[in-house]
């Protein structure tokens, strides 16, 4: 009993000296003494609280939980400022010592802080998905697209959100370990469906209050003989490296067509060697590398159908550059630039639902200046992407899904906005970007225009006969990322041949 009383003693002294530290932040909600505005915080929803704050408090302000300082920014223009143009200051992340140091062990990527490993796990995932290592993907993309069309073709009258799931899983999967089909193997579903339980659990960890330890850093002192949630914590982190193991050492041994390996885990070996990662990091590379890969991909693609239900005419413009370009056969990534509305539909499918709203929080690693500000270092900085893709400078009719503002008057999809970062911030900023983007772009354009090509996308009827009209802002919130709230929808196909020109599964 003196571990819990001595560790809380010494979790309200650092949080009082946190929160009473002199600061130079910009203002924003008044929270409470000791506890700042930790109970304002959602656990679900976090985005739409922060764009609700920046009504009141501007697109730049300050929050506070139990003495961590947390720096908001909630426009383009401040986002670029910050996490791009000075992002050498801003480059590390949230320590979530539940997550960061129990359950992973500081191995998964996105989450290491800003230093040598983990720019040495970074070039490693850049030599696997550049956007010319990307290609070697094209074909094993195009076929997982296709058997998505043949899984919605025997059963068009569904809630999306499974088999979206299982095609993501299953690209990003194959892409890293070179193995079989999701659609095709009994036990490659099994792994993946672990692999999401580990994802689940890594995501709700991340999330605001939901371990003390986060809150009092001290507790992670406390025995694990008294405390089961730091028992729960190395436990899963010594079944999660057996498991990452195993699956990177098979994927780096197995062979692929013509008897050689080409998935990620074999094609970056050399790397690992060159840039000095060793094989438990490389493991957990790539386990990264899959919760990041589908999530962020199935996410996009089920708004996708969620827009094409609520803006029909949208999918009709697309379908029909789709016809006078592909005829009869499915597109491919050959024909990507002659179609430029799916392409502009990608980004405004991004833009007006992203999958990750708030997106992953940086911290500042050292003192730095914006504007009349001086932001300590230590200091959360979320950029509110949510706010970001509302941002009336920009885009004045945002809650319209309108893919056209991504083409210039030629028709043709037009060159960044000067002072919006890139036209896709779902990926992150700075020195923190995604890496994977390229293969994730590809993903989700081979996915939506399979099902273009493939369906109509209509809205499913009650037992009345009357259409169902989904909510655009119910979502279902996963911690970092969020998915539309399931519904239901019909794939009428478009081609009475159209079993005759998918790929089998």
């Amino acid at each position: 009993m003196i571990w819990l009383w001595l560790t809380l003693f010494v979790g309200v002294a650092y949080a009082a000296y946190k929160f009473t530290r002199p600061s130079r932040l910009p203002p924003g909600p008044k929270g409470l003494p000791l506890l700042g505005n930790a109970l304002d915080i959602p656990l679900n929803g976090l985005f739409l609280k922060l764009d609700e704050w920046k009504a009141t408090n501007g697109e730049v302000y300050a929050l506070s939980a139990a003495g961590q300082k947390i720096l908001v920014l909630t426009s383009a223009k401040a986002a670029a400022d910050v996490l791009d143009r000075i992002s050498g200051s801003c480059s590390d992340r949230p320590s979530f010592i539940m997550m960061g140091d129990i359950m992973t062990g500081r191995l998964m990527v996105s989450g290491v802080s800003h230093g040598d490993k983990w720019r040495r796990m970074r070039r490693v995932i850049h030599e696997g998905f550049n956007i010319r290592a990307a290609e070697a993907y094209y074909q094993m993309q195009e076929e997982e697209a296709g058997r998505l069309c043949r899984v919605l073709l025997e059963q068009p009258y569904v809630q999306p959100g499974v088999a979206l799931q299982r095609a993501a899983a299953s690209i990003i999967w194959r892409a890293l370990y070179d193995a079989p089909s999701l659609f095709q193997s009994h036990e490659v579903e099994e792994r993946v469906n672990h692999m999401n339980e580990i994802l689940d659990a890594l995501l709700s960890a991340a999330m605001p209050l939901a371990y003390m330890v986060d809150l009092i850093p001290v507790m992670k002192y406390i025995p694990t003989s008294m405390a089961k949630w730091k028992a729960y914590g190395e436990r899963f982190f010594k079944d999660t490296d057996d498991f990452f193991e195993g699956l990177y050492q098979a994927g780096r041994l197995g062979k692929g067509e013509g008897g050689k390996a080409r998935g990620f885990a074999a094609t970056t070996e050399e790397a690992c060697k060159q840039f000095g990662v060793s094989p438990q990091e490389a493991a957990w590379t790539a386990g990264t590398l899959f919760g990041a890969g589908a999530e962020t991909t199935v996410g996009a693609v089920h708004f996708f159908c969620l827009a094409m239900l609520l803006y029909p005419e949208a999918m009709k413009a697309a379908q029909k550059q789709i016809d006078e370009v592909c005829g009869s056969h499915p597109p491919t990534f050959k024909d990507r630039e002659r179609l430029p509305y799916v392409q502009a539909l990608l980004k405004e499918t991004m833009r007006w639902r992203p999958s990750v709203p708030a997106s992953i929080p940086h911290v500042a690693n050292e003192e730095f200046t914006y504007k009349e500000w001086v932001i300590p270092k230590g200091t959360m900085v979320i950029g509110n992407v949510w706010s970001m893709n509302r941002d009336p400078a920009f885009f004045p009719d945002f809650d319209k899904f309108r893919p056209e503002r991504f083409l210039d008057e030629k028709g043709q999809v037009r060159a960044p906005i000067p002072d919006y970062h890139d036209d896709i911030l779902a990926y992150g900023h700075g020195r923190r970007i995604c890496p994977g983007r390229d293969f994730a772009n590809n993903t989700i354009y081979v996915e939506i225009a399979y099902l273009l090509w493939a369906f109509d996308i209509e809205k499913a009827k009650d037992a009345n006969g009357v259409d169902i009209t989904p909510s655009d802002m119910e979502f279902a919130d996963k911690g970092l990322t969020v998915h539309p709230k399931e519904f239901p929808c019909v794939f009428k196909p478009r081609q009475e041949n159209l079993s005759e020109l998918l790929p089998p599964i």
